[in-house]
């Protein structure tokens, strides 16, 4: 046997054993490497409520404050007066002692000084803080609202603190100043300190620019520095603002880190928990002594130490099994993803072919789980989310596969199968299980799924066409109020392709101006005369003829049209009421998502200026789910002080109609047609009505009730002392010609039968 062939052969069994060692470790460091993970993403979690927590503790302190100043004393000249007084100072004071974390708070007027402040302490020369971070971006980013500052040290105490900060805005949406709280960070350092059950471990909270603001242990050497070194793993995970897991090199103890990122639900921060790399394969020492053994025969064999040295070998090993876990599963849930579930689903796809077998593809999505983060947040949309998975998790068998594919929504591989009733006896057991309301941030909240199910053997040729199958499936089970699943059929139709073509067609029609405006009369129930109308906007489509507005507002807002159909509206309707042959109001919808897409008081104005009809004339109704955000309260109070009225439209049909009103200063409450419609046989709609026209009067508004279409009701909403009634009684929707000849005869008559009582018929 020549040299050669022996060393060859020597080569051979070497990186046979090498490799094979090579194996060994991954398969029981794998399962050592997800232990960590899940240890540090769920301290990282925990950690994420708890800061947030206590920021949005401090947030709606400030809140409170500013919700107690005077709507007179939201001005320029008053504000320093109002911030300077003893009242003032007293309630700084009393918000400033009600979290251990506050160290102060104070008032800041538009020019950057100090007016008002729970300092015990007087402030006799004035004091500016114009070179604040807070102040100036406050003062000059007309979009922001809160700031996060940088650490500081404070000389004479020593203590480091950082400031959240509020804006105040004057009556007209205008900077008016700012509230601004000073924190002990402190604070935070002992909740992070109470979880440094290891070593190694390393709690940091961060600034979304990388600026540390409090960090455990070794506080003192990193905060106010950045977490990151430009250019690094690091930096880019922590601009994508989403949970991860990343290997990275800290800069403060040059160690390789796996570190869990879980980015603050509300703030512009996150949360880092980390331990080192050379602490997590601590326990692998039996291998790596395997490993450089092998390695050692092997340097004797090729010579090549420092291709093939421990330290190489293990730091590949250990990065290629992080990799590979983080790329393949949910780091909320644990759950494999959508890049593994579609590698699984072609598997099973193609066992299922050889083996004769059959499964089941379900794919499952929470109901309404936008408005649970709306309404509660994202960290109990993240708490629920979890639930879900786990609950799903112990209804399945072994064989079974769960997936997190999309931010709600869960894909179910039931292997094997035979027939539907196991299909459905699964839904039955995930039904039951989502009966249950899952108890977050000390609430219940009910939550529901909706389930599309496909079959391999019918619905299906291969795995991306059963997907389809399954997805159409869903999509109809969520369209379906009366069923909270559906299993595919041939015949079923997917509805995302007509609303497709709706929006296409809808783009057309704003184009080709097929959309009209038609106007309802509001009688006025004191004087019997007509108060107004209000806008409600139709589709003429040339072949289907009129479609109402519940069939093609809903496309319109997904797909963002509502903005300039909306516009469209308002300088139509305006137009239009300048030709009336009487001074009446017009009263126009406006879309939450116009809110979000467009300036709606520059909408507003440029239609009033356009059209030349004053603001008085305008009626702006919006419903509970236009969230009132800072900014859209702003626009609001500036359309208000414009002169056009707001009023509260399907009042009683929302989750918060009263803290609603708590909200805003409404002019006007529209009780909803269907209290009207059973205010004749139901104790309960009289009720409600009689409350809320009771209510309004109580807080200076008036109301308008919508839907009377009898004698009966208008004389029962009269007695009840109902401002304004708008229904098919007084007279239906009529285009521009026909309610401009309804508003002539309204005048002749009003002319003729001056010094009569006219009857409700006058005018319908």
């Amino acid at each position: 046997m020549s040299a050669y062939l022996i060393i060859s052969l020597s080569i051979f069994v070497s990186a046979a054993a090498v490799i094979g060692a090579a194996l060994f470790i991954v398969r029981g460091f794998t399962n050592d490497l997800t232990r960590a993970e899940s240890d540090l993403a769920n301290l990282a979690l925990a950690l994420q409520e708890r800061t947030d927590g206590a920021l949005q503790s401090i947030e709606n302190v400030l809140r409170d404050v500013v919700g107690r100043i005077p709507q007179a004393s939201l001005k320029a000249d008053e504000f320093d007066r109002f911030a300077a007084s003893n009242a003032t100072k007293a309630t700084l004071v009393g918000a400033s002692h009600s979290l251990d974390q506050i160290i102060r708070i104070d008032l800041v007027n538009a020019q950057g000084r100090i007016v008002g402040s729970s300092n015990p302490h007087l402030i006799f020369d004035p004091i500016y803080l114009t070179d604040t971070s807070y102040y100036r971006a406050l003062s000059t980013d007309t979009s922001l609202i809160l700031y996060l500052s940088e650490p500081i040290r404070i000389r004479a105490t020593g203590k480091r603190v950082l400031s959240l900060a509020r804006k105040i805005k004057d009556t007209e949406g205008n900077f008016l100043g700012v509230i601004v709280s000073t924190i002990d960070l402190s604070h935070f350092e002992r909740i992070y300190e109470d979880h440094l059950g290891t070593r190694s471990l390393a709690i940091t909270l961060y600034r979304r620019d990388g600026i540390i603001l409090a960090h455990s242990p070794n506080a003192k050497s990193a905060v106010g520095h950045r977490i990151w070194k430009p250019n690094t793993p690091l930096q880019r995970m922590i601009a994508k603002n989403s949970p991860t897991l990343i290997r990275d090199v800290s800069w403060i103890d040059k160690k390789e880190r796996l570190v869990a990122l879980y980015p603050l639900a509300n703030y512009p921060g996150g949360i880092a928990v980390s331990r080192t790399v050379a602490e997590l394969m601590a326990g692998r020492r039996l291998e790596s002594r395997l490993i450089r053994f092998i390695a050692y025969l092997m340097d004797i064999a090729i010579d090549t130490v420092s291709l093939l040295g421990l330290k190489h070998v293990r730091t590949g090993i250990l990065r290629a099994a992080s990799e590979s876990y983080l790329s393949r599963h949910d780091i909320l849930t644990k759950l494999p993803n959508r890049l593994l579930f579609t590698e699984e689903l072609k598997r099973t796809f193609l066992a299922a072919q050889r083996s004769g077998t059959d499964f089941a593809l379900l794919l499952l999505d929470l109901n309404r789980f936008k408005d649970i983060n709306d309404n509660y947040g994202h960290v109990a949309g993240d708490e629920i989310i979890q639930v879900v998975a786990r609950r799903l998790r112990e209804r399945l068998r072994r064989s079974d596969f769960i997936a997190r594919i999309g931010g709600d929504e869960f894909a179910i591989i039931q292997r094997p199968i035979r027939g539907r009733p196991q299909i459905t006896d699964l839904i039955m057991a995930i039904q039951a299980a989502m009966k249950v309301p899952c108890t977050v941030v000390n609430t219940e909240i009910d939550v529901g799924l909706s389930i599309g199910v496909a079959i391999a053997s019918s619905d299906g040729k291969t795995s991306t066409e059963l997907m389809r199958s399954a997805d159409i499936a869903l999509y109809a089970a969520k369209s379906d109020s009366n069923n909270s699943y559906r299993l595919y059929d041939a015949n079923m139709k997917d509805s995302r392709t007509e609303r497709r073509a709706l929006e296409g067609a809808l783009k057309s029609a704003l184009e080709n101006r097929e959309l009209e405006l038609h106007y309802q009369p509001i009688l006025d129930l004191a004087t019997n005369q007509m108060w107004g109308c209000e806008a409600l906007v139709r589709w003429k489509h040339p072949t289907k003829g009129m479609i109402p507005p519940l069939q093609f507002i809903p496309t319109a807002e997904e797909s963002g049209l509502i903005g300039p159909i909306g516009d469209w509206i308002l300088e139509e309707a305006c137009s239009t009421a300048m030709t009336w042959d009487l001074p009446l109001k017009v009263a126009i919808n406006l879309s939450p998502v116009q809110f979000k897409c467009r300036d709606v008081f520059a909408s507003v104005n440029k239609a009033l200026n356009i059209s030349g009809m004053p603001a008085h004339r305008l009626v702006l109704e919006i419903t509970e789910s236009v969230k009132l955000t800072d900014e859209a309260s702003a626009t609001l109070k500036r359309l208000k002080a414009l002169g056009a009225s707001i009023s509260l439209d399907d009042f009683g049909t929302g989750y918060a109609s009263m803290s609603y009103l708590r909200s805003f200063p409404f002019d006007k409450i529209k009780i909803d047609q269907s209290f009207v419609r059973g205010m004749t046989d139901s104790s309960d709609s009289r009720a409600i009505i009689k409350a809320t026209i009771g209510l309004a009067n109580d807080l200076k508004m008036s109301t308008t009730a919508e839907g009377v279409e009898t004698e009966e009701q208008l004389n029962a909403l009269r007695l009840a002392g109902a401002s304004q009634a708008q229904g098919y009684l007084i007279a239906k929707p009529m285009p521009r010609e026909s309610i401009a000849a309804f508003i002539a005869d309204v005048q002749r008559a009003q002319q003729n039968n001056r010094d009569e009582q006219s009857p409700t018929r006058a005018i319908a």
